[in-house]
């Protein structure tokens, strides 16, 4: 496990961020906090729970009383959680940067949406449930989002194109 520690963040306050250099694909942490089972039903309901990562099937972690609540999105992540509580570099990380994920690769509640303050180029504006991604972004993240993430697109892409297929009739 590498060393991070929490900083100061131009994104949102505080984040997390390495205490040494990480080479790519390097296992960085693994979260220690508790699952959660829980259905969200209200957009008010998604946005008190905001800090939690998804599961998928109605489970998340919950980074609240842990300081990994202080992981930050980025449009452009050098992180990405793997199957179970682990993250892993998507790139090398130098000393002192920050370490980002894509808050959307893990999260399938139809309510949630936050605007987004990454700021890289790519930026999408606002971070919005996996099966919002682009196609594009989808693409370029496949390896490294959980499966049943991959799932949840692929199978409301499948459903999108059947349904744009069937209005062109």
């Amino acid at each position: 496990m590498k060393k991070i520690y929490i900083g100061n963040s131009p994104i949102a306050g505080k984040g997390i961020f390495a205490s040494e250099d990480i080479k790519k694909e390097e296992k960085i942490f693994t979260l220690k906090c508790k699952t959660i089972r829980w259905q969200i039903r209200t957009a008010k309901e998604s946005q008190r729970f905001a800090n939690w990562i998804g599961l998928g099937n109605h489970r998340w972690l919950n980074t609240n009383p842990t300081d990994f609540r202080y992981l930050n999105h980025s449009c452009e992540p050098n992180a990405a959680l793997i199957e179970g509580k682990t993250f892993i570099a998507l790139k090398d990380i130098r000393k002192g940067d920050e370490i980002f994920f894509d808050y959307s690769m893990t999260d399938d509640d139809i309510h949630w949406k936050m605007e987004c303050k990454c700021g890289t180029k790519s930026c999408r504006g606002v971070i919005l449930p996996i099966f919002n991604v682009p196609k594009e972004v989808f693409k370029a993240h496949y390896p490294n989002i959980p499966n049943n993430f991959q799932r949840i697109f692929i199978r409301n892409y499948v459903i999108a194109q059947i349904s744009s297929n069937q209005q062109c009739k």
